[in-house]
C-alpha cells in the first residue's frame, strides 16, 4: 500500500513536467528570409534642371528572422546604403565671420552593405515584448505603416530630420488592452552605423498608442538626447503627435505634427512642421494617394546655421499605386518641392517607383 501511494505522488509531481515537455516538443522552430527593395526612375521637370533623368535604389534589405521558441525570436537585416557621407562644412571665427573652406574628403560607396538590424526579441505573452540589440525605433513607424507608400517617399520625420530607423539599445512594448499601449526605448542615439560615442550619450524615447474606436488610431511620441560633447551644447527634444482614420479598405486619411527643439543640439534652433496624407482605393489593387508637407524653422536671415535645415518649404506628392501581385507594388507619381527661398525654382519630379518584398 505504501509503495502504491509513493508511486502515486511521484506521478503527480512529474505530471506538470510531462505536460510542459509534451507542449514544448510540439513547437517547431521556423525561419524565413526577408527581402525588400525600393527603386525609382525619375524625370526632373524643374526649370533649368541640369540633371533631367535619374535612377536610384531607395532601399535594399536582405535578412533572416528565426523563431527559436514561442517566447524568443531573432532578426538580422543587411542594408545597402551609403554609410559615409560628407555634408557642408562651415568654419567661423569668434565674431561669426565665415572663412573660405574646401572639402577634399571622399564619400562612401552608394551601395555598401551595412548591418541595420540585429535584435533578439522576448515575448512572454500578448502584453509584453522586449527587443535588444540593433532595434527598430518606434518613432515614425506608425505613420509609415499608415502612409503605406514608403517606397514612394519617406514620412515627415524620416525625410526632414534624417532619423535612422534603427539604433543600438533596447525597446519595450506594453499592450494594456485593445485600445491603449505604450513603448519605452533606451538607445545610443547614434543610429545603426555607429557604436556608442566617446561621451557615452544615450537617447530616451517613449510613445503612447491609443485607439478610441476601431477605425481611428492616435499616437503621441517624445524623445530626448543630451551630450557632454562641446560641439553639442544643448539637449535635443522631439515631440510628435499623429492621428489616422481608416474606413474599411476603401480610404484612409491621416496627419502628423512634429516639433524638434534644439535641432542637432544647436541652442534655440528648432525645426518643426506637419504632414497630411490620404489614399482612396478605386479598384481592388489600385489606389490614388496625395500628401502635403510643410517644413518650418525658427531661423533668421543670414544665420550661419541655416544650412542645417536643408531648406524649409512645402512638399506636394500625389500619384497612383498599383499592387501588381502580392509583394510587388508600382507607382507613377508626382513630387514637388516649393522652397521658402524665392531664388530656388519650384522643383518638379515625375517618378516611376517600384517595390518588391518577401
Amino acid at each position: 500500500m505504501k509503495k502504491h501511494i509513493f508511486l502515486f505522488f511521484i506521478l503527480v509531481s512529474l505530471k506538470p513536467v510531462l505536460i510542459f515537455s509534451q507542449t514544448d516538443t510540439t513547437f517547431k522552430p521556423t525561419g524565413k528570409p526577408i527581402i525588400q527593395v525600393f527603386g525609382n526612375f525619375d524625370y526632373n521637370a524643374t526649370q533649368d534642371a541640369q540633371k533631367k533623368y535619374g535612377f536610384w535604389f531607395g532601399r535594399a534589405h536582405f535578412g533572416y528572422e528565426y523563431q527559436f521558441s514561442k517566447q524568443f525570436s531573432g532578426k538580422i537585416i543587411i542594408d545597402a546604403g551609403r554609410p559615409t557621407t560628407v555634408g557642408q562644412i562651415v568654419v567661423t571665427d569668434t565674431t561669426g565671420l565665415n572663412f573660405n573652406t574646401s572639402n577634399t574628403s571622399k564619400e562612401g560607396s552608394y551601395y555598401t552593405m551595412t548591418l541595420k538590424f540585429a535584435s533578439l526579441e522576448w515575448k512572454p505573452n500578448e502584453h509584453i515584448k522586449i527587443q535588444a540589440g540593433g532595434v527598430l525605433q518606434n518613432h515614425y513607424i506608425t505613420q509609415e505603416k499608415f502612409w503605406g507608400y514608403r517606397y514612394v517617399a519617406p514620412t515627415f520625420q524620416d525625410k526632414y530630420y534624417g532619423i535612422p530607423s534603427s539604433d543600438l539599445g533596447v525597446i519595450s512594448y506594453f499592450k494594456i488592452n485593445e485600445k491603449i499601449g505604450f513603448d519605452i526605448a533606451l538607445t545610443n542615439g547614434e543610429g545603426f552605423r555607429f557604436d556608442q560615442d566617446a561621451y557615452g550619450d544615450v537617447k530616451i524615447a517613449t510613445g503612447v498608442d491609443y485607439y478610441p474606436v476601431k477605425s481611428l488610431q492616435t499616437r503621441i511620441y517624445y524623445d530626448y538626447s543630451q551630450s557632454n560633447n562641446p560641439l553639442k551644447p544643448s539637449g535635443q527634444t522631439h515631440y510628435s503627435i499623429f492621428a489616422g482614420y481608416k474606413f474599411k479598405q476603401k480610404f484612409r486619411i491621416g496627419g502628423e505634427f512634429n516639433y524638434r527643439e534644439n535641432h542637432l543640439n544647436i541652442t534655440n534652433h528648432d525645426l518643426f512642421g506637419y504632414s497630411f496624407f490620404g489614399a482612396y482605393r478605386i479598384f481592388k489593387r489600385i489606389e490614388l494617394f496625395a500628401r502635403f508637407d510643410k517644413l518650418q524653422a525658427n531661423t533668421i536671415n543670414n544665420d550661419i546655421h541655416n544650412w542645417y535645415y536643408q531648406n524649409t518649404g512645402k512638399a506636394y506628392i500625389s500619384g497612383i499605386h498599383y499592387n501588381a501581385t502580392n509583394g510587388v507594388n508600382i507607382s507613377l507619381n508626382y513630387q514637388g518641392w516649393q522652397s521658402d527661398d524665392a531664388s530656388i525654382n519650384l522643383q518638379h519630379h515625375v517618378v516611376l517607383s517600384f517595390e518588391y518584398k518577401l
